[in-house]
């Protein structure tokens, strides 16, 4: 039987989730309605579940508050099992929209739309334009090598910029080439 460590920062997390509700990373500031998301699209990348994670364990440690909209009822369930999986020796702490302890959670993953809250970050899972995105600071769109998801990204891309926005792209390929 494979054992596995609790984290360190896993008693902090339940102090932080279940004892004080009121530092809760949940509970942030309304985004001002004069600030425009920030959308940036990560490319190329190898493996698209793993950067999820990375970067949502990035944004979860500078103390931003996140949903991850997915485009099903299934790919709620596997993202759920990745996030408790990843990272290999700890897990990024959430739920869904509807779970009771919802507002004291930091991460939020769900395909209903409606139901997400408002928080600094969304991860969009699907291959549509995220309903709403506008209403938070910052929109992340993750996109490996499979030409369906790449041809999908770019109709994303395409109708971010006819609504006015200037999504930013960073190339994972080319960060992870060695320098010369």
């Amino acid at each position: 039987m494979l054992e596995r460590s609790i984290h360190p920062w896993f008693f902090s997390c339940l102090f932080l989730f279940f004892v004080d509700k009121q530092l809760c990373l949940a509970h942030t500031p309304p985004i001002p309605a004069s600030s425009m998301t920030e959308i940036s699209f990560y490319f190329n990348v190898r493996n698209r579940e793993l950067a999820l994670c990375q970067l949502v364990g990035k944004a979860l440690m500078s103390g931003k508050s996140i949903a991850i909209l997915t485009g099903s009822e299934a790919a709620t369930s596997a993202i759920d099992r990745l996030l408790w999986e990843q990272p290999p020796a700890g897990f990024l702490p959430h739920c869904q929209a509807d779970a009771p302890f919802a507002t004291a959670t930091p991460i939020i993953v769900d395909h209903r739309v409606e139901l997400l809250p408002r928080r600094d970050i969304l991860f969009n899972w699907t291959q549509h334009v995220a309903p709403r995105f506008s209403e938070y600071q910052r929109l992340i769109e993750i996109v490996d090598s499979d030409e369906e998801l790449k041809a999908a990204a770019r109709t994303r891309w395409i109708a971010y910029k006819a609504q006015g926005y200037t999504p930013s792209s960073t190339d994972m390929q080319e960060l992870q080439r060695p320098q010369e």
